[in-house]
């Protein structure tokens, strides 16, 4: 009984029931004109699993979400290559400063899906 008190004391969040999305990042080198980019823009935007991308012609850079369980940054790179030189961008990390959470991120993703399973309250809720 606790448990679903637990699970109901709140509504479920509305990320709960959307697909989870990953965000990526291509350089493109050599000069990027603005018709390419465009052409560069839709044939990404076109991509099973690419959500939404944007493409910054003076910067040469690409930055796009896509869903990792229908396509990844590899598959995007391989997908463009014929037509653009394309590099992975990958920003470099920031060292962590101060405490970190001891449990690991497996465990809480796991009590929120348990809550969100048990959570009465979703099968009320029109998204």
């Amino acid at each position: 009984m606790a448990l679903l008190l637990w699970a109901n004391w709140q509504e479920p969040n509305l990320h709960d029931y959307s697909a989870p999305i990953s965000v990526g990042a291509l350089r493109v080198a050599g000069s990027l004109p603005a018709t390419e980019a465009a052409k560069l823009h839709t044939q990404l935007i076109q991509m099973p699993g690419i959500t939404a991308c944007t493409v910054q012609a003076g910067a040469h850079a690409v930055a796009y979400t896509y869903r990792p369980d229908e396509i990844t940054p590899a598959q995007v790179q391989q997908q463009l290559a014929p037509a653009f030189r394309v590099q992975t961008y990958e920003a470099p990390a920031a060292p962590v400063m101060g405490p970190q959470c001891p449990v690991p991120q497996g465990y809480i993703m796991a009590l929120e899906k348990l809550r969100f399973a048990l959570n009465l309250r979703r099968l009320f809720i029109a998204v």
